[in-house]
């Protein structure tokens, strides 16, 4: 997880929780004051709403309600065709790989606070959802998840389960509503976020594709992710990639470049624009997340290293001491009470 300051995301991702709050009996006029928000202003296409003003919706929601798994249940209504320009491309693609394809390539559009990341083997094809530090919340994991999940049914048009479900966060009281859920293996305390589904699903083919409107649909797509792409949220969207991809291993700068749809070269000339390097850019990244690591206990300290992206400890031990100036096991030891202090104590 990385630092930016004041993302936003889209306004239907706020709407829709507005909604799924309203419609499980919360009062909507206590709902908008609790979290101070405008509800006129939820009612504007396209627009960019504060990630902070969400999470306070989140939080206002739950202080409301006795509700277990709004985010669950949020995601289990969420359809492609209601969610602005993302989700009609991804519905419009010719088959469920390019929708995916699709719908990672323009995650941005839906929120700036996340990072998107999908891989395929002859198993199963597996996407991987990262978030910015400061803006982490189970329920919008739980959201993402189930709203992908259902974005997948909704384009197969068919009943199908996922193979497995990972999740950072600890097993939580309603954690039997997962497993109903998704009706697969689902594992808590995990390194990453990862929802899985069998390959065999990829080759699906849109029985409706019209190739003229899908170029108009990605047309506008791309125009909406160019506004957005401004200069501030370049170097943090590399770093939110490279967050994504290091404990995989393919977070090399050619393999960076070419998931931006760019060359090596033009990429190292934009960061040089701004002033940094990529491999200052990995080391930030490592630094954060190592921190972050150490800092909530989110895992084993054996384990660090490699979801850093180091061949072995001793790589990552050398880069600690010089963030640090100390080892990460020494880091972890609490702090010596003074001596003086003991004897006043005892």
């Amino acid at each position: 997880m990385i630092q930016q300051a004041d993302p936003y995301m889209a306004v239907e991702t706020t709407r829709e929780l507005f909604q799924t709050l309203h419609d499980s009996g919360i009062d909507v006029d206590k709902l908008a004051k609790l979290a101070k928000i405008d509800k006129d202003a939820l009612a504007k296409s396209e627009m960019r709403f504060p990630v902070a003003k969400h999470l306070q919706l989140w939080q206002a929601g739950e202080s409301l309600s006795s509700l277990d798994a709004i985010g669950l249940r949020m995601g289990a209504r969420s359809n492609p065709h209601n969610r602005g320009i993302v989700g009609l491309v991804f519905s419009a693609s010719h088959n469920l790989e390019a929708a995916v394809e699709n719908k990672v390539q323009y995650t941005k559009i839906l929120a700036d606070h996340i990072h998107l990341h999908w891989e395929k083997d002859n198993d199963e094809f597996s996407m991987c959802y990262s978030i910015l530090d400061g803006f982490f919340h189970p329920y919008e994991i739980e959201r993402v998840f189930a709203g992908f999940y259902n974005w997948v049914k909704t384009y197969l048009n068919k009943k199908i389960f996922p193979t497995r479900v990972c999740l950072q966060f600890a097993k939580p009281a309603h954690a039997r509503f997962y497993e109903q859920h998704f009706q697969c293996p689902v594992f808590f305390d995990q390194p990453q976020n990862v929802i899985a589904f069998s390959s065999d699903l990829l080759g699906h083919v849109n029985p409706a594709f019209n190739d003229y409107l899908y170029q108009i649909l990605k047309a506008r797509a791309d125009a909406v992710l160019e506004k957005l792409d401004n200069r501030i949220d370049f170097v943090n969207g590399v770093k939110s990639m490279i967050a994504g991809r290091l404990c995989h291993g393919n977070f090399q700068v050619e393999e960076i470049a070419a998931s931006l749809n760019m060359s090596k070269r033009t990429l190292h000339r934009k960061l040089t624009d701004e002033n940094t390097t990529y491999q200052q850019l990995l080391d930030d990244v490592r630094q954060e997340m190592a921190l972050s690591y150490l800092e909530k206990g989110q895992c084993n300290i054996t384990n660090i290293p490699f979801l850093l992206g180091y061949s072995d400890a001793r790589g990552f031990n050398r880069a600690f001491k010089r963030w640090t100036g100390t080892s990460p096991s020494q880091f972890l030891q609490p702090e010596p009470v003074p001596h003086n202090l003991e004897y006043c104590l005892g």
